[in-house]
């Protein structure tokens, strides 16, 4: 057991506290770890907080809490999937320690339990911020005492800790499959891509069928629940929790034997697996053949637009802010009438403007692309140090491309849901402005983040787009420059209509500015450091 923990040590910290090249500095380690955590976190509380409740508002009078605990068990193991198949290609099967800790002297299975009990821990921190919010909901709304006993809150710990396991389970079968694919498909990252965008459209149709769900639960509750049969862990699961033993049972046998299976049966030719996967895994980034691109320029952009394109975990976790963006303003645009009828059932002076752009500041927070640009080129870096391109120019050129992204983006869900909400000209170009300078100081910032807090000796790629300290610091802080905009807002619509939109202008134009100045006049010397 001694090995066992410390394996899980190694492989806990290669997740979470791996993010800076500061050597020994466990405060920076420990800041980066945290900031990981607790954005898995807010999300899962978010999301358990916003659809506990809006479900107990239509379960309880008809005494179904039990509901409750269903659709959130499917959301705690559709959110683990998502914040974890990806990892385990790096964390379990990509490693670039996998050769050292395979000379050790320890089963190939001990290993694998340590790796993939890394990934359940994981798990377990956000089907926690998922079902406890959840019990909290229906003990404080229910109307028939659930969650008023000592037993309830026992049987939601127990599904708390059983439920990671399946989750888990599932995980790193969806990675070795990513992993596989990714060894295989000739396209590089073709199979990974064809993968990730299947489990996004996955995603959404839960979404969507979820608010369908909800709208009819007040008059068919029971109904819904027998619908629901092909989920039948999340079922036992559920009616565990309210008091079945029996069921809780079945559902943590349902959950423990997959995670043996898969700890055992993977364990037992891990070897061979990681070999395997590792066969065609070499970089390709730099080759010495003649460059397709006219122009330095274009030939930088070119080879961010394949880093970018080409790295599923880069793509997917820093390009999700633009692509909900655009479906955002798109779906928008399309039930344009469904989402005026709410408008004016909410009142005419709801503030629409700073509604749209509160929500699309939020997608580009999440646009991450420049931050962990700098520690994606590892310790190729020197090649891009001893082209014929000046840094500040290379620095640019990163930054740019961004904004290349974000930009058009931004301008397709600006002009639909200034048509979808039926915007002023004047509220549409105001829009549209504050969102670009905000475009703009994000993009900056994130490239300063990334120069402060470099990660060049990542084990792995997930390890820099993940839990890397400028890309927590590159998405937060924006995303908080949005909500101090927010308050601008509104206390300047206390003053006078134009105050209300000029505050918040100058703070953006002033972040923006500010973090130009500070990457063409520090950003050089920054890069130089490295």
């Amino acid at each position: 057991m001694k090995k066992f923990f410390a394996l899980l040590k190694v492989s806990v910290k290669s997740m979470l506290l791996s993010s800076t090249n500061s050597r020994g500095n466990s405060r920076k380690k420990a800041a980066t770890g945290a900031g990981a955590m607790l954005l898995i976190a807010f999300l899962g509380l978010y999301m358990s907080g916003l659809y506990s409740s809006m479900l107990m508002q239509v379960l309880a009078p008809v005494h179904m809490e039990v509901l409750v605990f269903i659709f959130m068990g499917m959301g705690a193991l559709v959110g683990g999937l998502m914040f974890t198949t990806f990892a385990v290609k790096g964390v379990v099967f990509g490693g670039k320690d996998n050769d050292l800790l395979l000379s050790m002297p320890v089963s190939t299975t001990a290993l694998m339990a340590s790796r993939v009990s890394a990934i359940y821990l994981e798990n377990l921190l956000f089907s926690f911020f998922v079902l406890a919010p959840a019990g909290a909901v229906c003990a404080f709304m229910t109307q028939s005492g659930v969650g008023h006993s000592l037993l309830f809150w026992v049987r939601l710990i127990v599904a708390v800790f059983a439920l990671p396991l399946l989750d888990t389970a599932l995980s790193v079968l969806l990675g070795a499959l990513v992993a596989f694919l990714s060894a295989r498909v000739s396209k590089g990252a073709l199979g990974q891509n064809i993968v990730m965008a299947l489990y996004m459209a996955a995603v959404v149709w839960f979404v969507f069928n979820l608010n369908g769900m909800i709208e009819g639960l007040a008059a068919n509750a029971a109904g819904v629940k027998e619908s629901l049969s092909w989920a039948a862990p999340m079922l036992w699961m559920a009616d565990g929790i309210m008091g079945d033993w029996g069921l809780l049972l079945a559902f943590a046998a349902c959950c423990i034997v997959p995670f043996a299976v898969v700890v055992f049966g993977l364990g037992k030719v891990y070897r061979q697996a990681v070999t395997a996967f590792a066969a065609r895994s070499a970089r390709n980034d730099y080759k010495l053949s003649a460059q397709a691109a006219s122009g330095q320029k274009k030939a930088l952009l070119a080879k961010e637009a394949r880093r970018f394109f080409g790295t599923p975990m880069y793509m997917w976790n820093s390009g999700i802010g633009l692509m909900m963006l655009v479906a955002m303003g798109v779906a928008a645009l399309v039930m344009r009438r469904d989402l005026q009828s709410l408008l004016a059932m909410v009142g005419g002076d709801f503030p629409t403007a700073l509604a749209a752009a509160a929500v699309m500041g939020f997608c580009l927070s999440m646009c991450a692309i420049a931050a962990p640009s700098i520690s994606l080129e590892g310790k190729y870096l020197w090649i891009l140090r001893e082209a014929p391109v000046r840094e500040g120019e290379l620095l640019w050129i990163k930054t740019g491309f961004q904004l290349l992204l974000s930009v058009p983006c931004t301008v397709i869900a600006g002009v639909c849901l200034a048509a979808a909400l039926q915007l002023s000209l004047w509220e549409g170009a105001a829009l549209l402005l504050v969102t670009l300078l905000f475009n703009l100081g994000h993009a900056a910032f994130g490239m300063l983040m990334g120069l402060a807090f470099p990660k060049l000796d990542a084990v792995n790629e997930t390890v820099v787009v993940k839990q890397s300290l400028a890309v927590v610091l590159g998405m937060f802080v924006p995303m908080a420059v949005v909500g101090v905009c927010a308050l601008l807002y509104l206390l300047g619509d206390m003053l006078a209509p134009w105050a209300a939109l000029a505050l918040p202008l100058v703070l953006l134009a002033a972040f923006a500015a500010g973090c130009v100045f500070v990457l063409a006049k520090k950003g050089p010397a920054m890069l130089r450091a490295l």
